[in-house]
């Protein structure tokens, strides 16, 4: 795992202290992510003989016609191209939706399904959700930005609720070094054991700057080995986000 993920995350999984795991259990009872929206995405590959150049000219339609279905407006739609050695990915790429009633995935599937997006792409069909929220009030409306993400898990004994007053700590060190970049903590909807971390800066340079502005702050030399005590996540995925709705 890169070192800058570790410190991402592992500042938030100090947690409240106690090794009592009775204690732990009665803590995630009470103490909960004030969740915002739910997220939901879609891994998928183009089909051999389309191109960007197709994604790009069926966007149009597809905000046309979802726009025109009864529904809600709040729904937010990327597009996420896989970054691999400064080269971007683009025979992969993922579909993530953000919403906020299940009514509304259940019309982005309609809509993908009625303009036949899988004469473009195959899409997985799950409908796995995350229940999502912003830790920073940074919200980046400029597009593409760089989007990196880890999926982790919590070991025995902790969850969102040992690490509540952590974020809050981490939060106020990043506003104290003026750290541009935006934040968004998920959990896998049933599940209070798999999360996911999602940074999202404005450019690949954004991000270099980041972590070497935040290595050198001294608390980023204590925290590794709270990670590895509270959590194990996979190697992170940097993506090319594209906003289309």
């Amino acid at each position: 795992m890169k070192p800058f993920i570790k410190v991402i995350v592992v500042i938030l999984l100090v947690g409240c202290e106690g090794d009592s795991k009775n204690s732990n259990i009665a803590l995630s009872n009470f103490i909960k992510p004030e969740y915002s929206f739910k997220e939901s995405l879609f891994n998928c590959k183009m089909a051999a003989d389309k191109t960007l150049n197709s994604v790009e000219r069926f966007i149009p339609k597809f905000v046309d016609s979802f726009s025109k279905m009864e529904g809600g407006d709040a729904e937010e739609l990327y597009f996420l191209f896989p970054v691999t050695e400064d080269n971007v990915e683009t025979q992969f790429f993922d579909l993530l939706l953000k919403y906020n009633e299940v009514t509304d995935l259940d019309r982005f599937l309609l809509t993908l399904t009625s303009l036949s997006f899988d004469d473009i792409a195959t899409c997985d069909n799950s409908k796995i959700a995350k229940n999502s929220f912003r830790l920073t009030k940074k919200v980046f409306n400029n597009f593409p930005v760089i989007s990196e993400v880890l999926d982790c898990e919590y070991k025995d004994e902790f969850s969102y609720a040992t690490m509540k007053l952590v974020i809050e700590q981490f939060i106020d060190a990043l506003v104290k070094n003026n750290s541009p970049l935006e934040i968004v903590y998920s959990e896998e909807e049933g599940s209070n054991i798999h999360f996911q971390w999602t940074n999202i800066f404005s450019s690949l340079e954004s991000r270099k700057d980041f972590v070497e502005s935040w290595q050198a702050l001294e608390i980023s030399k204590e925290i590794q080995e709270l990670l590895l005590e509270q959590s194990t996540c996979q190697s992170s995925k940097t993506f090319r986000q594209y906003k289309v709705l």
